[in-house]
């Protein structure tokens, strides 16, 4: 079962996880978000999220959100909206975040 741990950058607290489901949902985002940024959120490597990583994040999904139609998936729509709304807790409090994979 593959899973994503997202801690505090500074201090390695555990803030929230992703687990499969909710990863399978993100996995159009995150394949995004690496073309548009280079960087590949990697279920198996541990990777950095900066400020600006999750305010790219965040304007990936509103660009996904406008574009898809909400209706066809709405667990995944409910998981991308509910990722979103962490990217966003989190970029306004200006805390860099660390994902650990499995």
């Amino acid at each position: 079962m593959m899973a994503l741990d997202f801690h505090k950058a500074a201090t390695n607290e555990y803030l929230f996880g992703l687990n499969d489901k909710k990863l399978a949902s993100l996995e159009v985002i995150f394949t995004l978000f690496k073309n548009w940024s280079g960087t590949y959120i990697d279920p198996y490597k541990d990777t950095k999220l900066t400020v600006e990583n999750q305010k790219m994040i965040i304007k990936i999904i509103d660009t996904y959100i406008n574009k898809t139609d909400l209706n066809v998936n709405k667990q995944q729509t409910i998981d991308v909206l509910e990722f979103r709304a962490l990217m966003s807790f989190f970029s306004n409090k200006e805390v860099a975040l660390k994902i650990l994979g499995d």
